[in-house]
């Protein structure tokens, strides 16, 4: 089946262009050594599920169809098992859809290249069928429909199994888990085969649950030089907890000939999060210190100690009592590293992802000590805009996150 397509209708079809250049099905090459190039998608899409795995094998190659070979009878089985037919109920493509074959002639695994030539067959794919849930088995497909919009470190599978990733940009419920290659190495009925059978049974539970309906989050968020308003109106409100978060000029606030607080949000509802500017004057700093210390108010935070520093050396306040840490929150439901930041539990619980590229680069500095660039968006009006609305979605988040984990642990 070489040549079956010409380069100008390969380009049209399958190609993007990145700061590195073009991916396509061309500069990838990978379809002129196959038998069946670019496997179609496969499968009856009944439950509306789609599967995602890595690549095709030698059988998928021979036969122009996903799931052929020994991974494929592994998944049938353990899909049969809680009552799903792989390709009546599901439909079925790979992260690359023409086989990578190596040296020898054997079956290799795809390269991150090979990957994001095929990522818009993917994308589109996911677009034309509009699946309930999206389960992603492997690396390759996870690299190929979060790697993309992930810009942090993707990390492997392990960090990403078992979560159920309500993506707003696909309307469907992401859900990573291990390759049924990786669970045919794995003894027969080891724990990590039991944890395979649990996340796909999670997985198909999802298609009978309603996408969430979420609001834009920066709706949510109040941006105001009204300082003293915001902390008198808290205050009168008295709510039971109140998420807050700071954005400064650095990690530590030692030195405080340059560093200071820039602005700082709140949250006391799921909704709605106020963002203002640092207090400067001697009366908007009493009441952030009343807030801040008031006994019937519990304070919530992702990275609690940042905060409670901050406040102590530059504003001489100790916030009290401190009743929730969603970074300490997300450590003690799940032990895995590289989970407890609050953007990656924001993504994966709520699919928010991306707010804060506008603003992070401007957070780096050469080290702990040092200022970072915060100074230059305050500088710009509309700059501090974005920056404070990035300040507000954390507080809002950081809430969210905290109900949510408080109830998990049986503290609601």
């Amino acid at each position: 089946m070489r040549g079956f397509f010409d380069k100008t209708n390969v380009i049209q079809q399958v190609s993007y262009r990145s700061e590195k250049g073009i991916h396509s099905c061309v500069s990838c090459g990978l379809y002129r050594e196959v038998l069946h190039p670019r496997i179609e998608p496969y499968g009856e899409f009944e439950k509306k599920v789609m599967i995602i795995g890595e690549a095709p094998g030698e059988e998928e190659d021979k036969r122009g169809k996903p799931w052929q070979g020994q991974a494929g009878r592994t998944l049938k089985l353990e899909l049969c098992r809680i009552g799903v037919n792989l390709f009546k109920d599901c439909i079925s493509l790979n992260a690359i859809n023409c086989r990578p074959v190596d040296k020898n002639g054997g079956n290799r695994p795809p390269t991150e290249y090979e990957i994001s030539c095929c990522r818009l067959k993917v994308i589109s794919a996911i677009k034309r069928y509009k699946p309930k849930v999206i389960i992603l088995l492997g690396n390759a497909p996870l690299s190929s429909v979060i790697g993309h919009k992930w810009r942090r470190s993707l990390g492997g599978i392990t960090k990403w199994a078992g979560w159920a990733i309500p993506d707003r940009d696909f309307q469907a419920w992401v859900c990573p888990t291990f390759h049924p290659s990786f669970i045919m190495r794995q003894e027969e009925e080891n724990e990590t085969r039991i944890i395979w059978r649990s996340h796909l049974e999670q997985a198909f539970s999802k298609a009978e649950e309603p996408f969430p309906d979420y609001p834009d989050e920066e709706d949510c968020v109040e941006v105001t030089n009204d300082t003293e308003g915001v902390l008198k109106g808290l205050i009168k409100q008295q709510p039971e907890f109140l998420a807050f978060d700071i954005e400064a000029t650095g990690l530590k606030p030692y030195n405080k000939d340059v560093h200071e607080i820039v602005c700082i949000s709140f949250c006391a509802e799921h909704d709605k999060a106020y963002c203002v500017p640092a207090p400067k004057t001697e009366k908007e700093i009493c009441l952030l210190k009343e807030l801040l210390e008031h006994p019937k108010i519990g304070k919530i935070a992702a990275n609690m100690k940042y905060e409670d520093t901050w406040m102590n050396v530059i504003y001489g306040i100790s916030p009290n009592p401190w009743k929730f840490d969603t970074v300490l929150g997300a450590h003690i439901l799940d032990n895995r590293q590289g989970i407890t930041s609050l953007k990656f539990q924001a993504y994966v619980h709520f699919g928010v992802v991306g707010y804060d590229e506008f603003v992070s680069p401007y957070l780096k500095s050469s080290s702990s000590y040092e200022p970072n660039e915060v100074k230059r968006l305050v500088q710009d009006p509309e700059s501090f805009r974005q920056l404070m609305i990035y300040c507000g979605m954390d507080s809002l988040l950081t809430y969210r996150l905290a109900e949510l984990q408080m109830k998990e642990l049986s503290m609601l």
